[in-house]
């Protein structure tokens, strides 16, 4: 579990692959529902602290923030100009949405400051990110427990793979690494 919540952590401030990817991971392993839906507690747990830790930083140092954000694979102006647009727009429904569209989390953590207070960042985005953890895990905890069940866990794992290269070779198409 502290693997689940490092890479929530770690992808809220500086990471380019979703935690999605770990809980629906964990999902295909386990047996036991409450596991799946304990390891997204644990996540959005680090996740929180992240977008905390970020939303901190940037009310300090917003230029730097934003800098090292443009940094990060797959981050680019484009989309930081996209997060306050949309932050000014309506900051609710930016916060809410904006986990659910490709738009990562750290780039509205490092908008927020300007926008909002952190009770209200917190409040609006940590369930947006926990319904996408809950909903991506659930259906590969599904699938793996009672779709495919003649699979072995080996076959599940490369379907898994699979998946996720197939959904990263997509997202680095439209939004380039470099």
């Amino acid at each position: 579990m502290m693997l689940v919540f490092i890479w929530g952590f770690s992808e809220a401030v500086w990471f380019f692959i979703i935690p999605d990817v770990i809980l629906s991971l964990h999902a295909l392993r386990t047996k036991k529902f409450k596991y799946v839906l304990y390891a997204n507690l644990i996540c959005v747990t680090g996740a929180a602290a992240g977008g905390v830790y970020v939303f901190i930083w940037s009310s300090l140092d917003a230029g730097r923030a934003e800098a090292f954000m443009t940094g990060i694979p797959a981050v680019h102006d484009y989309m930081i100009e996209h997060v306050h647009r949309a932050m000014t727009d309506s900051i609710l429904t930016a916060l809410i949405t904006g986990p659910l569209f490709g738009v990562p989390y750290k780039l509205f953590a490092a908008a927020a400051p300007e926008y909002t207070g952190i009770v209200l960042f917190l409040l609006f985005t940590v369930p947006a990110r926990l319904l996408r953890f809950i909903a991506v895990s659930t259906v590969a905890f599904v699938l793996s427990s009672y779709v495919f069940t003649t699979l072995s866990g080996r076959l599940k794992i490369i379907i898994w793979c699979c998946v996720w290269i197939t959904v990263y070779f997509i997202y680095f198409s439209i939004h380039s690494p470099f």
